[in-house]
């Protein structure tokens, strides 16, 4: 860390606090980033604190990495250069919220929990259900891009995100968006930073559309032989006038991941949710039963309420359990078409075998396919890089694909972003205009942004 780290400490400590900045290296090591450890945590408490901090850096020529609960932090290559970690947890409250006008304006280190708790209250909600739920950072969500199963009724985070406050490299506080819902004019220079990993800027206030409780919820599972018949399931949904909060496939590893009893062993499984009026609901019960009756399900069932929850929850935390479970997995994030899924994933399962590799995949919302591959033979065994690369190509030859998890040693070795995109050139003029001086994030982006 250059100046030197005492230096810096208590330059950093004037801005927000001597309680709130530290170089202890005991502390500095729970914010390593792929094996790298900052010479100093700050804790903001304002975003003119953050602009502050951000200005400090970028005189000094320090690499900052905005961070709030770390759960997001394996996404990406291992930073280039680490100086200074922004823990944004201070700034946790809720700015603005009007219940009558369904918007709210937040800070970004608020935990979705205790978001969702707020709105509740108000009997609303954000369709922000996404892995780590517990644990999550509403900034880390939107850094991240982080896929919520709901995805496949309400879309991402982009489509009810209505403007984003943000600090730039060269320490200014930008707002883009706005904070009601008729305020459309203009570009929408804010969904730049959705999934950026902190590369473009660091955010300090998000401002959303809300939307009502829904007042009935059921979840159903429909059981098949093989892909090409639980696909045909979710095709006929899709063609129907049926509107599902949820749609999830899963072949036989990853139902074995969730280890929920309502997911038969040796098949694959799909999982429906449907929210809204009871009427709608109960539409949804009778006419999933016929559509599964219609492709020959070898199982179809409506869960009750304790079931319901409880597969759905860790649905949800698909991605948590893999990293608990299997910490040396590499995780697959494939972008597919409803027209050729099933030729996908075929591929990709084929092309694990012929490394060796058990593949075990989920597919979300019908447009994304996740992929976990462990060894064949074990589940100890950490993946070759060989086997890794090769794969990562494969992969990418039949569908856009990155590597979303795996063990910070494999990055040494192999590009998790794979190859280079045809608009890098343009990503790279787009990283120059909001940091010029490569000190946000650096090198944790695709080609090393």
């Amino acid at each position: 860390m250059s100046p030197a780290p005492a230096t810096a400490v208590s330059r950093l400590a004037s801005i927000v606090g001597e309680g709130n900045c530290t170089g202890d290296a005991s502390e500095c090591a729970r914010y390593a980033v792929d094996g790298k450890t900052p010479g100093a945590v700050v804790r903001p408490g304002s975003a003119e604190e953050v602009a502050e901090v951000v200005r400090f850096a970028a005189a000094e020529k320090l690499a900052l990495i905005p961070i709030g609960s770390g759960s997001k932090l394996g996404i990406g290559m291992p930073p280039a250069r680490y100086d200074v970690a922004v823990d944004m947890r201070r700034m946790n409250g809720v700015v603005a919220y009007d219940p009558g006008d369904l918007t709210l304006s937040v800070e970004a280190g608020i935990g979705v929990r205790d978001l969702f708790d707020a709105l509740a209250a108000h009997g609303q909600w954000l369709p922000l259900y996404v892995p780590w739920f517990e644990r999550a950072t509403l900034g880390g969500v939107l850094a991240s891009d982080s896929v919520s199963p709901l995805r496949y009724m309400f879309g991402g985070p982009r489509d009810f995100l209505l403007g984003l406050e943000f600090v730039t490299a060269d320490g200014n506080l930008c707002k883009s968006g706005a904070r009601v819902v008729k305020s459309v004019a203009g570009y929408d220079i804010h969904k730049l930073l959705l999934g950026s990993l902190g590369t473009l800027g660091v955010l300090t206030r998000a401002n959303f559309r809300t939307f009502p409780l829904p007042r009935a919820q059921r979840c159903f599972v429909a059981s098949y032989a093989d892909l090409c018949a639980a696909w045909e399931f979710c095709r006929r949904i899709a063609q129907s006038p049926l509107r599902p909060a949820l749609v999830e496939v899963l072949d036989p590893g990853a139902a074995a991941i969730i280890g929920h009893e309502k997911l038969p062993g040796g098949q694959w499984s799909v999982v429906v949710a449907a929210i809204g009026h009871e009427a709608v609901v109960e539409r949804h019960a009778r006419e999933l039963a016929q559509l599964a009756q219609q492709t020959k399900a070898a199982h179809f069932e409506a869960l009750e309420d304790a079931d319901k929850q409880a597969l759905l929850e860790r649905v949800r935390e698909f991605l948590r359990i893999v990293s608990e479970q299997y910490p040396e997995a590499v995780v697959l994030r494939s972008g597919i078409l409803p027209t050729t899924a099933v030729n996908t994933c075929e591929q990709l399962a084929a092309a694990a075998a012929s490394h060796g590799l058990q593949c075990s995949t989920l597919i979300r919302a019908g447009a994304i396919a996740y992929s976990i591959l462990r060894p064949a033979g074990g589940t100890g065994v950490a993946i070759g890089a060989t086997a890794a690369q090769a794969m990562m190509e494969a992969a990418s030859g039949v569908a856009p694909t990155v590597i979303e998890h795996c063990p910070a040693a494999l990055k040494q070795r192999v590009n998790v972003w794979g190859p280079v995109r045809e608009d890098f050139e343009l990503m790279k003029r787009v990283k120059r205009v909001f940091d010029p001086h490569g000190i946000l994030s650096p090198g944790r982006f695709a080609g090393g942004l």
